[in-house]
């Protein structure tokens, strides 16, 4: 009778486990399992979220056009629109027109900057080479950066030294300090 030896027999059955383990996990091993997870799973989410931040624009000459400020930005990758919460904005304007200075509790960029929706308290302030301050106040503003324009349909209020104007409805020609109310004007004015 023919004996094998036992180190042969050790070496067999080893092998033989070695085999049906490769086997078994190459059938169980899927490639999807070694692509990671998304970061971002929900299209709804934003590609990034930075803040507190600012930005600086100039002209072509170099000269400061606007400042931008916010608490906090989200950015949509989907529609390319960045959302402020808390956003400050100083338009500067050429000499001798003063900047104007606008804050919103939250504002919406489009895609390509064109235009900016402010919403919620929104305060524009000027003050005028007389020294005397404009404050304006409405509850939604469009801005259209570009075209140094802004307008909305809400109700505004000018407050300023002399007295306080109300109306529905504004344009507003920030390169020459223009202001055109649109509907239901009321004034206070003080006299000297």
């Amino acid at each position: 009778m023919l004996r094998i030896p036992r180190y042969l027999i050790t070496g067999i059955v080893g092998g033989l486990i070695l085999a049906l383990a490769l086997a078994v996990g190459y059938w169980n091993i899927r490639p999807a399992s070694f692509i990671p997870e998304p970061v971002i799973s929900d299209p709804e989410q934003p590609d990034f979220i930075i803040g507190p931040a600012w930005t600086l624009m100039r002209d072509d000459n170099g000269q400061p056009s606007y400042r931008l400020t916010s608490l906090r930005t989200t950015h949509d990758l989907d529609s390319g629109q960045s959302r402020m919460s808390q956003p400050e904005l100083t338009l500067y304007r050429p000499l001798p027109e003063p900047p104007w200075q606008l804050e919103a509790a939250t504002a919406l960029i489009s895609a390509n900057g064109d235009q900016v929706e402010l919403t919620d308290d929104v305060v524009i302030e000027q003050t005028l080479p007389s020294g005397q301050q404009r404050r304006l106040l409405t509850e939604a503003l469009t801005l259209y950066p570009r075209r140094d324009y802004a307008e909305t349909a809400e109700d505004v209020r000018i407050e300023y030294a002399q007295g306080v104007t109300t109306a529905r409805g504004m344009h507003v020609f920030l390169n020459d300090s223009r202001i055109e109310l649109l509907s239901m004007v009321r004034g206070r004015h003080e006299v000297d």
